[in-house]
């Protein structure tokens, strides 16, 4: 089978200037549903005002294993992006897209991107960001805080035991990476676009 656990599993780290990340208190861990909802609600206005670059690797062929292992490569993509809006500048191929559309460069003249073999599977393997994070966000299965890569800080609070103020240290753990599983007939719906696109026999 075709290695696609990227459709079913969306991993977000969340930039630590949004008000549900940061350092928080063990016991007071945000509510991550409103927090991947946050993520997506955020990233559309970043994707509007200011846009960001995307890059991608996939690697696609044959699996047996739990694990996804890839033992007959058949797909090996590199892709990037840069994105302001609705709008995807792909300069290293000459090419313009939207989330439905695109165009590129072909010797002299613009063709449609999906007109040609090599467009056609760069538009369904190269999903934009804000679309899989707004799925995501509307129809998660299920969403969980991950663990931090980064030293959680301790933090010095002051009780008062009678007459006695006492101080000790409080670990504060950061609230920043998401894992969010999607429902299988979403995955499915990848898998189709997947197939669709003539990865599967190599072309």
């Amino acid at each position: 089978m075709l290695r696609i656990t990227i459709v079913a599993l969306l991993v977000v780290s969340v930039a630590s200037a949004w008000s549900f990340a940061g350092s928080v208190a063990v016991d007071r861990a945000p509510d991550p549903v409103k927090a991947v909802r946050k993520a997506a609600k955020d990233f559309l206005r970043l994707t509007l005002k200011k846009g960001y670059s995307t890059s991608v690797s996939i690697d696609g062929g044959m699996a047996a294993s739990s694990d996804h292992k890839i033992l007959d490569q058949a797909v090996e993509e590199d892709y990037s992006g840069l994105v302001r809006g609705m709008l995807m500048h792909m300069p290293e191929d000459k090419i313009f897209r939207t989330i439905d559309k695109g165009a590129l460069f072909d010797g002299d003249i613009w063709r449609v991107l999906q007109s040609t073999a090599e467009g056609k599977k760069l538009d369904r393997l190269f999903a934009f960001p804000e679309r899989l994070l707004s799925e995501a966000a509307r129809k998660h299965q299920k969403v969980e805080w991950l663990a931090s890569k980064e030293k959680p800080s301790e933090e010095v609070r002051e009780g008062t035991t009678g007459k006695t103020t006492v101080a000790g240290r409080e670990e504060n753990r950061l609230y920043h990476r998401l894992r969010v599983t999607l429902p299988e007939k979403t995955a499915l719906k990848y898998f189709i676009e997947v197939q669709n696109s003539g990865c599967l026999s190599g072309g």
